[in-house]
This record gives C-alpha cells, structure tokens and sequence, in this order.
C-alpha cells in the first residue's frame, strides 16, 4: 500500500515537500513584502512631483499619508487574516493568492495617475503582503522546533530584513540608471518569482496529516510519524478510509458491522469541533492577559516607529540638508541594513543560548542613545556638527551604528511570542484548535508593528515639521529607553 501511495507523489515530492525548501519560500515570500514596502520610499518624492504634480511644500504630509495607509490596512485586515489562516489546513493556496493581490497592487501604484489612485494601489498591495506575512511566519513556525526557533528566525531574518535594504536601494539606483517604468519592472519580476516558488513546493506530509485528522498539532511539534503509527486507536478514530485496516491483536473477532466508516470519527469529531470554537473565543483572551505576549507586541511596536521613522525622514532630510541624490540616499538604507544581515544569525543563536532579556536591552538602549545622536548633524542639529562633510560623515557613521543596535532587537517580538504559544500549548494541547494558533499569534504582532507603522510616519512627519529633525529623532529615542526597561523587567531570560 505504501508503495501504490508513492507512485501517486507529484514528480520530485522528496525534494519539494522538504523542511530546507519550505524554509526558503517562506523567507523569500517575506522578503518579497518587505522589499515592495520599502520599494518606493526613495523614489516617492520624485513620483509625486514628476509624476503627480504635487506641491513641494506638501510633499512631506503625502508622505507620511501614503506609507500610513498601508499600515492602517494591515491594522485592520491582520486579525482578520489570523483567524482565517488558522482555519484553512493548506495554506500554500492562500499565499499564491496573497502574492496576486500585491502584483496587483505593485501595477497600480507604478500607474498611478494621481494619489487617491497611488493610495488604493498600496491599500490592494497592503492587504497581499499582511496576509503573505502572517501566513508565512505560521508555516514557518510548524516547520521548525523549539530548540533551534530563535536560531532559524535569525536566520530568516537575514533574508527578509535584506528587503528593507534591497528595495530603497535598487529603485534609487535604477531611477537614475535606466528610468522610472524598468525600475518598476524590477519589483514586478521578483513577485513573479516568488509566485513560481510557492508552486514548486508541497506542503509537508506532517501539514496534511493534521490537516486530514483534524488532531491538534503538537506544540514542539516534534512528533514524528513512527510515534503516531504506534498510536493505533488514534489513527482508528481519525481516518476514515483506513479504519477497516486499524485492527490488532486486542481488537474483538466479533465486531458489529459499520454501515459509514466516518460514524467512528463522531465522538473525536465533536471533540475537537468544542476545541476550536473554545479556541476561538478563548485565544485573545489568554494570549492578551499574557505579560510576556504584552511585551512582545510592545517592543515589535517599538522596532516600527524607528523603521518608519527613517522612512519617512531620511530621504527629505539628506537631500534637503546634505543635498544629496536618490542613489546617496539608497546608500543610507544600505549602511543601516548591512550589520543586520551581517549578525543575523549571530543574534539568534545569542537569543537560543542566553535568552533574549540581555541582548535586546542592551539593544534598545543602544537605539535609543543612537537615534538622538541622529539627529545632531544638519541644520536643526548641533550647530559644531552642522550639515557640511563632517556633519555628513558622522550622520552615516551613525547610521551604521543604529544598524549594529537594531540587529539584537529585530525579530525579538516574533520569538517571544512564538514561545508564549508554544508554552500554553505543550500545557494544554489543542486549546486553540486543531490548527493552533500560530495565525492569530503573528495576526498580533503584525498588528502591533503596523499600529507602529500607521502612527510612525504621521508621527515622525509632524514633529519634523513642528520642533525639528533634532527633537523629532530624540522623542523616538526615548520610546526605545522604555521599550529597553520593559524587556529587561517583563522577559525571563
């Protein structure tokens, strides 16, 4: 039987279903999301005044309002987006549905004749990449185990936090290289590559199986399939098409005659059916009243407000200050991205060894310190620093420092709230449904990221234009000494 069942698998199943391939998808679906968000934030002043005929004295607002919307889409779409996931056993349909809606909303925004329309094409591009995040980050999490979480989320970090970096400084490049529409082109043809991925892979056998039996997956996950072959009367209960096979040596010779094999699953059937709605009204409530799942959204929230931060006034402020080009500029995205994906890694495995309580409070008191150093050179700065080479050089020597801090903070969120899941579900297993609840978990952080990316940009912009680039980078910075004092009171270890 096993081996009428083998000739059935698709030509290369071994190597498409691996945990190795199911990893790299995931990573580049979630590069593909942070490369097109931040994909247009160098070339955005030049689409509004070349393009859109924007008023220059209104650009910074349009700024802030164009990346603010899609973070207030994905606040509103992401629980949604987590409860759905946790509903649907196959998630591998729903991320190629996710990628559509961002080329989709990719080609608007690349076409867009005016800003209500460039604002509807990051709604559409907004609600793609939600649903691409939140579901990769939980197939991600039913592929690896607990020991090695932070390792490999450190790991993945590398790549999709190389989107923050890849995205600003191929459009900056590109615009000045080859025009707008072929730099466009760009973003279009990583989406089609990462839309061909997703169809090459299988979702793993141990997916489907939960899938199939509806049995709530285990919280370590590290149930393998001779343990739950050893299980027989689970098997009896969960297969349908397989139970007249499921006797044993203490099964009765006499056995009354089953008219509908599926009448054995009624009893676990109802069973978990209870678990799930129970799951479902009880999830937020557990998960909310959780201290440690509190500080993980608060910190996430934190690491936000500084990325938007920059977004939204870096590109205004060299040019105008320094007066620097868009490819200077992409050059500034680089420097804050290169030491995060040089210790990416590093950091996780720190995190998998010593915990996180150590190294992500040190790093937000780094950010913190950082951030109002930022904001000293340039004409609202200290006026012994000013905008000139030596205000140049020490603005991007600080960049490359903030990019050194941020890498023990990155990720810190996901992990804690990965383990909090993984905690209430070894205690009691299946108490969010046969699925999990690994949707709705990221569904929350995603939400507190994008709370910071809605509030970030409008935030940033209105204190540039109120008390200065000076203050405005000292305020951010003092939400990082708080987040710092949370994480090293709140986390365990």
């Amino acid at each position: 039987m096993a081996i009428a069942a083998e000739g059935r698998y698709p030509i290369g199943y071994r190597w498409r279903s691996s945990t190795h391939l199911i990893i790299a998808c995931i990573a580049t679906a979630l590069f593909t999301e942070n490369f097109l968000f931040s994909f247009i934030v160098p070339i955005l002043d030049y689409m509004l005044e070349e393009n859109l005929n924007v008023d220059p004295a209104k650009a910074q607002y349009v700024i802030s309002l164009v990346l603010s919307v899609h973070a207030l889409v994905c606040v509103i779409a992401g629980p949604i987006t987590g409860h759905t996931a946790d509903k649907i056993s196959s998630r591998k349909g729903a991320l190629l549905v996710s990628l559509s809606c961002e080329l989709v909303g990719t080609v608007i925004v690349a076409a867009a004749p005016s800003v209500a329309i460039l604002i509807t094409g990051r709604i559409i591009l907004a609600i793609g990449g939600n649903a691409a995040w939140i579901i990769g980050l939980a197939t991600l999490a039913d592929t690896v185990g607990t020991e090695n979480a932070a390792k490999t989320l450190g790991a993945i970090s590398v790549i999709y936090n190389s989107g923050l970096l890849v995205g600003p400084m191929v459009s900056g490049w590109l615009l000045r290289l080859v025009g707008y529409w072929p730099t466009w082109c760009t973003a279009i043809a990583v989406l089609i590559i990462d839309m061909a991925m997703r169809l090459v892979i299988i979702e793993s056998p141990k997916d489907q199986k939960h899938a199939t039996t509806g049995k709530p997956r285990s919280a370590t996950n590290g149930i393998n399939e001779r343990s739950l072959a050893e299980n027989v009367d689970v098997e009896a209960a969960g297969a349908g098409e397989d139970s007249t096979n499921s006797l044993h040596e203490t099964t009765p010779l006499l056995q009354p005659p089953i008219s509908n094999p599926g009448e054995l699953q009624d009893p676990s059937s109802q069973k978990d059916a209870l678990q799930q709605d129970n799951g479902t009204s009880n999830f937020y409530r557990i998960v909310l009243s959780h201290p440690r799942a509190l500080t993980a959204m608060a910190c996430h929230m934190t690491s936000s407000l500084v990325v938007t931060s920059l977004d939204t006034t870096l590109p205004l402020h060299v040019i105008r200050d320094f007066g620097w080009n868009t490819t200077q500029t992409s050059s500034m995205f680089f420097l804050i991205q290169l030491p995060q994906l040089a210790l990416g890694t590093f950091t996780g495995w720190l995190k998998d060894k010593y915990g996180t309580k150590v190294p992500t409070g040190v790093g937000y008191l780094l950010t913190g310190l950082l951030l109002w150093l930022l904001g000293t050179p340039g004409k609202d700065g200290l006026s012994f620093i000013g905008s000139g080479q030596k205000g140049q050089i020490i603005y991007s020597s600080i960049l490359l420092a903030l990019g050194f801090a941020r890498s023990f903070t990155i990720g810190t969120g996901i992990i804690e709230m990965t383990s909090v899941i993984r905690e209430i579900q070894t205690e009691e297993p299946g108490i969010f449904g046969p699925n999990g609840g690994y949707s709705r978990a990221y569904s929350l952080t995603n939400l507190s990221w994008n709370i910071g990316l809605l509030t970030g940009p409008l935030l940033s912009g209105t204190l540039v234009q109120v008390v200065g680039y000076y203050y405005m980078n000292f305020t951010f910075g003092c939400s990082n000494f708080l987040s710092a004092h949370v994480t090293i009171m709140r986390t365990p270890r």
